[in-house]
């Protein structure tokens, strides 16, 4: 429905902010304190018939977000504590290692929970800076490495070179991995 909002962010606190969008104060709920003039991602609810916006820095958090209040007995408060407590990414890792110990480090989330977040949703997320990135984990993974081995390397080469194609980044991904194998 809203993709995202940009505007002038004229209060805030550690649970939500007011921007202003051409004289409109929108009030959006937030798992962190942000200021200034930002681009925020946007998810719509409807509660017992009120509307509430939820504002995140990313496409991919909110993406994750939505995954997280998925799980059964994960609501929102657990999503954005897991949220303002660890970045999208370590999230994600944590999951797919199955890494009960990190995720219960925060606030809020128990063994228990942890164990049901990595129960719901191991292997089914994806998280992905770009498409480039998707495409070149993909033809790696298909050729038989590990996901999480072909991200790891993948980020790597394109935070070095970020001007390659997806050519480039497989044979670079190729040697790299190759070597990763010989090592092991």
């Amino acid at each position: 429905m809203i993709d995202y909002l940009s505007g002038k962010v004229i209060y805030s606190t550690e649970s939500f902010f007011i921007l202003d969008l051409n004289g409109v104060g929108l009030k959006i709920f937030s798992p962190y304190k942000v200021e200034g003039n930002i681009k925020v991602y946007t998810k719509l609810y409807i509660k017992d018939e009120e509307l509430i916006l939820y504002g995140f820095k990313t496409r991919e958090e909110r993406d994750l977000f939505e995954k997280l209040t998925s799980v059964s007995g994960i609501g929102i408060k657990h999503a954005f504590s897991l949220l303002k407590n660890l970045s999208a990414e370590k999230i994600v890792q944590a999951i797919e290692d199955k890494d009960i110990t990190v995720l219960s480090s925060v606030p809020g989330i128990g063994k228990k929970t942890a164990q049901r977040l990595i129960f719901e949703l191991q292997g089914k997320i994806d998280f992905y800076e770009n498409e480039l990135l998707e495409d070149a984990v993909n033809a790696l993974t298909n050729l038989g490495f590990r996901k999480k081995d072909a991200v790891n390397v993948v980020r790597n080469i394109l935070k070095k070179e970020e001007s390659l194609d997806l050519k480039s980044i497989i044979k670079k991904a190729l040697v790299e991995l190759s070597k990763n194998v010989g090592e092991k």
